[in-house]
């Protein structure tokens, strides 16, 4: 029974050995497929696109001083927070909703910002404006 194992496992290999043709194939074609030449071209693309969306951003940024980023949940830059701090009358009532991404605009990084705060007769009030934010500062 020992010598038929042995025997058996000899024939499989043979019969890999012979059949190795079918399923190994070795290409020697060195020129490329029309589907790697179509990703070659996509990626060169995305290089050239991503190159220049980065010039672009280090232009505004010599221009209008480096991007502000907002808090991850309502999106309010705190250049923003500085000058709600220097303009409200009531500044502790402040409830801010939500901040549009920041875009470049003609006068610097531009943002529309949702939020509420109390007015004079002592009631929270929505408000919505558009800030310009160059070098850090923020204004209307």
């Amino acid at each position: 029974m020992t010598i038929m194992k042995y025997i058996l496992f000899a024939l499989l290999l043979f019969g890999l050995w012979v059949t190795e043709p079918l399923w190994l194939k070795s290409n020697t074609n060195q020129t490329s497929s029309p589907i790697k030449t179509q990703i070659t071209e996509q990626e060169r693309q995305r290089a050239e696109l991503i190159a220049s969306e980065a010039a672009r951003l280090k232009e505004l940024e010599t221009k209008f001083g480096p991007k502000p980023y907002g808090k991850y949940s309502t999106g309010v830059p705190a250049s923003i927070y500085q000058y709600w701090e220097r303009t409200l009358k009531y500044p502790d009532s402040l409830e801010e909703e939500r901040c549009r991404p920041i875009r470049a605009g003609d006068k610097g990084w531009t943002t529309v910002c949702r939020y509420r705060v109390k007015n004079s007769s002592g009631s929270l009030q929505l408000m919505q404006d558009t800030f310009i934010i160059k070098d850090g500062v923020a204004y209307k």
